[in-house]
């Protein structure tokens, strides 16, 4: 303790260091109650809003991500469905489009038989005219060729 008050006298400390130090506790406590609680409020409000905002818009952003994400995949899905939609419909639409057309072609085909049938009916029939008037006209040259 000697060593102490040596050095306190060296400094030029005398018997008002009790009253300094006295003094500079209550000024530090009363510091501390007015000004020093209330820096840390701020400062502790300060570093929550930032921060933890900082935290929060990382959430929210999280959040953003899984719901486009989400959104992404909805509009796949839909996409996917409407083309699968779209294929059976179009596929749908060929084969009755397509079974319309043979039956139609079927349809054709037969009036083109029975007219050709017709035809070659009307060919024959003008045929065995022919045949029938070409014996006519065969004694008829023989008669003017005798004669003539």
């Amino acid at each position: 303790m000697d060593s102490v008050i040596a050095i306190f006298s060296q400094l030029g400390a005398d018997s008002s260091l009790l009253y300094q130090f006295v003094i500079f506790v209550i000024t530090f406590i009363l510091g501390k109650l007015l000004f020093f609680n209330h820096l840390q409020n701020v400062l502790e409000t300060r570093t929550a809003k930032t921060v933890g905002l900082e935290d929060s818009a990382e959430a929210k952003f999280e959040e953003i991500n899984k719901m486009s994400k989400e959104y992404k995949e909805k509009i796949s899905q839909a996409t996917k469905e409407a083309r699968t939609n779209l294929d059976t419909q179009k596929t749908e639409i060929i084969k009755k489009e397509e079974a319309r057309y043979r039956g139609i072609e079927s349809e054709v085909n037969s009036q083109v038989d029975e007219e050709r049938k017709k035809v070659a009916e009307d060919i024959n029939d003008k045929k065995e005219q022919i045949l029938n008037e070409a014996e006519g006209l065969a004694s008829n040259l023989v008669n003017q060729l005798t004669r003539g």
